[in-house]
Parts: C-alpha cells; structure tokens; sequence
C-alpha cells in the first residue's frame, strides 16, 4: 500500500501557512475529493492555521472563523466545498447528527476538515488521512501525516511529492 507516514517541520507560522496552501493546491489539482481529514493537537497547535491556510491557498479571500462554538463552518471554492468541523465542545452524537454532515460524507466534491475527531469515534474512523500538529514553540511544529484509506495514501503521496519540489 506504500509509505503511509510522514513529518514535515514548519519552523514558523508563516512556514505552516505555506505549506498547508502547497498542500490543498496539490489535492485540488490531483483531484483529491472526497476527503475526510482529521486534525489532531493541543489547543493552540495550528489545526486551524492549517484550514484558513488551505482555504487561502484555493483563492478564498472572505472571513475563515474558527468554529469553536458554532461547531461547523463550511466553504465554496475551487469547486469543492469544504466543511470544517471544530469538535472540542461537541456535546454528543446526536449534536453532529444535527448538523447535517451525512449529506457532506456523501458528497464526492469535498473535503471534510475535523478538529478533535477523537471526541467522535464513528466520525474518526471515518477519515482518510489524520495529520497530528506537535508543539508550537520557538523550534517550530512537527506535522504528522498518517494515512488510513486508499485516498489517504495518494493525499500523503501528493504531500510527500509536493514537499520535495517546495521544501516546508
């Protein structure tokens, strides 16, 4: 099945930013979609840093707020649609029952970004790639890359890929 493992290090934040940009185009051009993506790290870690980045690197120039507390945020652009879940104060399964993610598992132009998909089990088992930010101090950011599924590998090959021609 390949190498499904990967680190990259993002020394700043603006390093992270890039490469997050560097990464969606990649997925974009390869025609990567559907995604379910699970992003994984302490509060403040750069989860996301990583999805306004992605977001910025597609060509969305509007607002990108956390979705903390409205749990779900959702994006049109470079013909996909992104939804982006914050699950840090879910309250249970039936809360992100309610909000409709079923219709975005099923949908094959999108990328379903989860912050904390640890606090959702089904959900969790449900994503193709997880990718763990580590630390956010003066040495920077390690950002594992692990993929679960088929789609997961060839997300990981385009970073792997993407990586060598424009070193984070």
């Amino acid at each position: 099945m390949g190498q499904s493992s990967l680190t990259r290090v993002a020394e700043t934040e603006a390093v992270l930013a890039e490469l997050a940009g560097v990464v969606a185009r990649a997925w974009r051009t390869k025609g990567l979609h559907p995604l379910v993506i699970g992003l994984s790290g302490a509060l403040g870690s750069g989860k996301t840093t990583w999805v306004r980045a992605m977001l910025r690197g597609l060509g969305h120039t509007g607002r990108v707020p956390s979705p903390t507390y409205t749990l779900l945020e959702q994006y049109s652009c470079a013909g996909l649609t992104l939804v982006h879940l914050d699950l840090y104060r879910l309250a249970g399964d039936a809360e992100l029952e309610n909000l409709g993610l079923r219709d975005w598992l099923g949908d094959p132009n999108s990328w379903v970004l989860v912050e904390w998909p640890e606090r959702a089990p089904q959900l969790a088992r449900r994503c193709d790639l997880l990718i763990t930010f580590e630390g956010a101090d003066e040495t920077g950011r390690r950002i594992v890359f692990d993929a679960v599924t088929q789609a997961g590998i060839a997300a990981l090959t385009a970073v792997r890929h993407e990586g060598s021609n424009n070193p984070p």
